[in-house]
């Protein structure tokens, strides 16, 4: 999140986590200031894979879904950016593997190893 903001991209969660659920997970990962907004379950209809979450961020930011990159641990995350016409990263550290992860630009095995690739990431290409 840090290399993120440094870079002067914009830090965005769509999360099926209700707000004060989001609220403490944001906090436990020291990252409650670097978020700008937030789509959470009280912004949609359907929980992922449904892309309601993600069109909700997409809406809250005001970004085309192509100027966006979304970063998920789950199948659901990738379907539901998909449906939204979101590009995703995939980190392992969800526990799924990599064949259940396809359809994500890329995979990495947590958010130390995307950040150890940074450059060469879809994120870090796309500030080139």
């Amino acid at each position: 999140m840090h290399r993120i903001r440094s870079d002067g991209l914009k830090a965005l969660v769509a999360t099926s986590a209700r707000d004060e659920q989001l609220t403490e997970l944001l906090k436990v990962a020291h990252v409650e200031d670097l978020i700008e907004e937030r789509a959470t379950a009280s912004d949609a209809k359907r929980s992922k894979p449904d892309p309601d979450i993600v069109q909700a961020a997409i809406e809250e930011s005001g970004i085309s879904p192509k100027h966006l990159v979304m970063i998920g641990d789950t199948p659901y995350d990738i379907e539901a950016a998909a449906k939204a016409d979101v590009r995703t990263i995939a980190v392992r550290c969800g526990g799924w593997s990599d064949e259940k992860l396809k359809g994500a630009a890329e995979i990495y095995d947590g958010p130390a190893d995307l950040l150890a690739h940074y450059a060469a990431s879809l994120i870090g290409r796309e500030i080139q």
